[in-house]
């Protein structure tokens, strides 16, 4: 699966969960953290934060293969979802309302990348994509990528089915895990019932690690950090 399907994606499967178990998602506002240890979200302004300096480092596809990570890096009873193998979909004019985030998604979606999902007990589900660039390419991607969030507060997009619906971008508050973390919360509401996805994107040297939650009732961004900080550890692993 491509980073553009990862991130459109997790929107549409969460929409269809909620959908069919008739469960409405309560809205949680994002607030931003104070202090340097808080990562950049949606809200603020100016350029992503930096923490420290990494030499220029990044993995192949099959270190980052070997880095995603497994059903027993995650908590007691979660099971990993098997790979469908689907093909990349072709995002365009997906995001015309935003064309800093189209071209941004654009570009997300032509990277290669590998990627894992994961479910737990209760419904709720995480989904994690490595991206191994060169540092610089990491860099101005992640720039990119937030400065379009930034931008864009709400656009109106669609499923494959034709159904229209209005997706909103708000801050997260979040903690530095690594060079730099951008936070935010995505929300939309599809025949009625609202869906909120959080995602995490952290950058270790030339890796872009994407971290998504998806629920059927309050997301806990807890476990999100705890996830992203398992992940980041697995990555660090293979750099070293």
């Amino acid at each position: 699966m491509s980073s553009g399907d990862f991130l459109r994606g997790g929107m549409m499967r969460a929409g269809l969960w909620v959908i069919a178990a008739a469960v409405t998602v309560t809205v949680l506002a994002g607030c931003s953290g104070t202090g340097d240890e808080r990562a950049h979200t949606v809200d603020d302004s100016g350029a992503v934060s930096t923490v420290g300096h990494v030499p220029l480092r990044t993995l192949t596809a099959e270190q980052a293969r070997s880095a995603l990570l497994v059903a027993a890096d995650l908590p007691t009873g979660w099971i990993a979802e098997p790979d469908t193998g689907a093909p990349k979909k072709d995002s365009s004019g997906d995001y015309d309302q935003c064309p800093a985030y189209d071209a941004v998604m654009q570009r997300v979606s032509r990277a290669d990348d590998v990627s894992a999902e994961f479910t737990a007990p209760d419904g709720s589900d995480v989904s994690e994509a490595l991206l191994p660039l060169a540092e610089t390419d990491a860099q101005g991607m992640l720039a990119d990528f937030s400065e379009a969030v930034t931008a864009c507060k709400k656009l109106t997009t669609q499923m494959d089915s034709g159904v229209a619906f209005d997706m909103y971008f708000t801050a997260l508050s979040f903690p530095q895990l690594a060079d730099e973390t951008f936070a935010f919360r995505t929300t939309a509401t599809v025949f009625g019932r609202t869906v909120n996805l959080d995602m995490a994107v952290v950058r270790r040297g030339g890796v872009l690690v994407f971290i998504v939650q998806q629920a059927g009732e309050a997301i806990d961004t807890a476990l999100t950090e705890e996830v992203a900080r398992r992940a980041v550890t697995k990555v660090d692993a293979a750099l070293n």
